[in-house]
């Protein structure tokens, strides 16, 4: 009687294919994936590779028709005060809400497209700078963010808000 461990030639092909290709991807997304200490360094690499708008500038931008203003801080921080025309969208489902029209309707806007302007904040700048940088990740194109984020804007400009 004839035993057979593995079965038949392609059955032993296909766990061959399976295994390399399990071991492959797994080394190519370690490769890929850059680790940082902590949410510190991490925000500090998002800030080397985004824009950065300082609140004097915005100033003279956030009226504007053609641009998209993202609210990045939770519901109840943005309740408490927004710059004026900004959607608020919570940094845990920018990527998620981004392009959805159900976002934007009452804006009188269609969700942005991957060349329009889009100007995001935070409380800090922290939140701000890594949604910056998720949205470009998403193909944006003319991101910015926020510098000092909410914080910067309601010390320079305590009387422009929603």
């Amino acid at each position: 009687m004839k035993y057979k461990i593995f079965g038949s030639p392609l059955t032993i092909l296909f766990l061959l294919i399976f295994v390399f290709f399990s071991g492959t991807a797994e080394s190519q997304d370690k490769n890929k994936l850059v680790i940082y200490e902590n949410a510190d360094q991490m925000v500090a690499a998002a800030k080397k590779v985004i824009t950065e708008i300082t609140p004097e500038d915005f100033k003279n931008t956030y009226t504007r028709k053609d641009i998209f203003i993202i609210d990045v801080r939770t519901s109840a921080e943005n309740q408490a005060g927004a710059v004026p025309g900004a959607v608020n969208i919570p940094r845990g489902m920018l990527e998620f809400r981004i392009n959805p029209e159900e976002t934007w309707e009452g804006t009188g806007k269609n969700p942005p497209q991957k060349t329009d302007f889009i100007f995001v904040y935070c409380s800090s700048g922290n939140r701000g700078a890594l949604s910056a940088k998720a949205l470009m990740q998403l193909g944006y194109k003319n991101v910015q963010s926020l510098q000092g984020g909410w914080n910067a804007w309601n010390e320079a400009f305590p009387d422009i808000k929603e």
